[in-house]
């Protein structure tokens, strides 16, 4: 295992669930919306992570509605929307991984806000 892939499982992967249990304890209304969107569909999002542009791993988040079931290495994505398929990707710098892994108390007060303060050091990139 790859220390990315290390990353992936034992840091981003725990934080996703302890602030996404917090949405949905938080957020009810909001995620009641955004689960039934993606609820039985076999959706997935890829991610590449790169260190200075270079890429260090490629991963496919599967989704179980809004939650990850499970994590493969490898880029793939495919979320089912009403307007078809589409295929987005993100690719991620691993420095800005960590500060979002490290601001976890403001993603759980306020997830839209400070997710939002981290968009613009995201490329979304479709297949």
């Amino acid at each position: 295992m790859s220390e990315t892939d290390k990353f992936i499982h034992e840091e981003l992967t725990p934080f996703y669930k302890r602030t996404f249990e917090a949405f949905k304890q938080n957020h009810q209304a909001l995620y009641s919306v955004v689960n039934s969107f993606l609820a039985g569909k076999q959706n997935h999002v890829g991610v590449r992570i790169t260190e200075n542009e270079k890429l260090l791993g490629e991963y496919t988040f599967h989704l179980d509605g809004a939650s990850i079931s499970h994590i493969e290495t490898g880029l793939s994505a495919e979320l089912h929307t009403p307007f078809g398929i589409i295929r987005p990707y993100v690719i991620l710098e691993k420095s800005t991984m960590e500060k979002i892994i490290q601001d976890e108390p403001n993603f759980i007060k306020d997830p839209i806000k400070t997710k939002m303060k981290y968009f613009r050091d995201m490329t979304i990139k479709f297949l």
